[in-house]
């Protein structure tokens, strides 16, 4: 194999979808062995969903991935969700996902919502709803990977 199909090999679909799985589960457990209300709460993993877009001029297609998730129904107060939302700004700010966003106009509800994206349209997502009249608490950390070619259709 080529350089250039190991160097795009780095970025398949397969490899992506890892990383991101991985990275979703590091964070997790990061928050869960920092923030005191996180530390005996269960949590549920989705694996998420494989979308497949239409084929290209060479009869390949790309996929992309969509609701890799780790949840909790914890409560969380509106201090641990500022606490969580500086962990999340440490360990994406200079990452893969370095587009960093913090959604506010529904935080007076406790709604939080922060996002970090890349070029190519992976994006791993926090959500936090904090115990509220409107809200149900929990956590939620989900991921999506943008389209790209498997391994298989990588030369």
């Amino acid at each position: 194999m080529s350089l250039r199909g190991k160097m795009q090999k780095q970025h398949s679909f397969e490899t992506a979808c890892k990383h991101l799985t991985e990275t979703i589960l590091i964070f997790k457990d990061e928050i869960a062995s920092t923030c005191k209300e996180l530390q005996d709460t269960d949590w549920i993993f989705d694996k998420g969903a494989t979308k497949v877009c239409k084929a290209d001029e060479n009869g390949k297609k790309k996929r992309c991935k969509v609701g890799i998730k780790c949840q909790s129904k914890a409560a969380l107060s509106n201090d641990t969700a500022i606490e969580i939302w500086c962990m999340f700004m440490a360990r994406f700010n200079d990452s893969y996902l370095p587009n960093i966003e913090r959604l506010t106009e529904n935080e007076e509800m406790g709604r939080y919502v922060f996002s970090a994206k890349n070029s190519v349209g992976d994006e791993l997502e926090c959500i936090i709803y904090t115990p509220g009249e409107w809200n149900i608490p929990l956590i939620s950390i989900t991921g999506y990977v943008g389209s790209r070619y498997r391994n298989s259709d990588i030369d």
